[in-house]
Formats: structure tokens, sequence, C-alpha cells
């Protein structure tokens, strides 16, 4: 009887032993599965950063075009107002420089007109007799420099 223990007894063992490494080899196996799914679920999710990256990066290498389009248009823009300001800050000096000229003519046309009038001699005396319109300043103006260079005797 005490073979027959024995051999239950190392039967069980046995059989516990051969369970619990059936059970050791199954959750290992579900494990190496479950790292599977993550390894595969992980290489997805790298796939698709990888994908996004490529886009982003020609999202960022158009951005950046345009960016170096619209900031070369704008130093052109730049360049055409700093030259249309200096053009107008010249003419605004030329402006200037000719109202000073207008305004010196001014004065210089005015006082050569009072100088003018004081010098003149009065008219010329018209004769009663004649009956046509008086002549002309211009006519008065030739008459007047005839006697003056002695041409014509009052």
């Amino acid at each position: 009887m005490k073979k027959t223990i024995t051999i239950i007894l190392l039967s069980v063992a046995i059989l516990g032993a051969v369970g619990w490494i059936v059970w050791q080899q199954q959750t290992i196996n579900e494990a190496e599965e479950k790292h599977q799914q993550q390894t595969k679920t992980t290489d997805q999710q790298l796939a698709q950063l990888k994908s996004d990256k490529t886009d982003m990066k020609h999202e960022n290498d158009d951005q950046k075009k345009k960016l170096f389009t619209v900031t070369k248009k704008l130093e052109k823009e730049k360049k055409a107002y700093q030259k249309e300001v200096k053009q107008r800050k010249a003419l605004e000096l030329k402006i200037d420089q000719l109202q000073k000229e207008l305004a010196a003519a001014k004065t210089t046309a005015q006082a050569n007109k009072q100088t003018a009038q004081a010098t003149r001699k009065p008219p010329v005396k018209k004769d009663p007799n004649v009956t046509h319109h008086p002549p002309s300043q211009w006519v008065q103006d030739q008459y007047d420099w005839g006697v003056k260079q002695g041409y014509i005797k009052e």
C-alpha cells in the first residue's frame, strides 16, 4: 500500500508539475501574442508617424516657399515705397524752391512795374483836332522810346 500511495502521490506530483508547466506555457504564449500585437500596433503607429512626418515636412517646405515669396514681394514693395518717398521728398523740395522763385519773381515784377510806372513820362498830349481813338500802349511805348532816343522831337 505504501507503494500505491507513493505512486499516487508521485502521479499527482507529476500531474501537478505537468499542469503547472502547461499553465506557464500558456501564459508565455499569451504574453508573446500580446507582445506581438503591441509590436504590430506600435509598428503601425510608427509608420503613421513617419508618414505624418513626411507630410508635415512637405507642408513645411510649401509654407517656407510661400513665406519666401511673400517676403520677397514685401521687400520689393518696401523698396518701391522708399523710392516713392524719396521722389516725393525731392518733389516737395523742388516745389518749395519753385515757390520761393515764384515769390521772388512776383516781387521783382511788382518792383519793375512800379519803377516802370514811376519813370514813364505822362502820355503825350492829344491833338484836339484828332478824332480817332488814342494809340495802343505799344504804340505809346514806341513813341516814348523814339522821343527818348531823339528820333522824334516833341
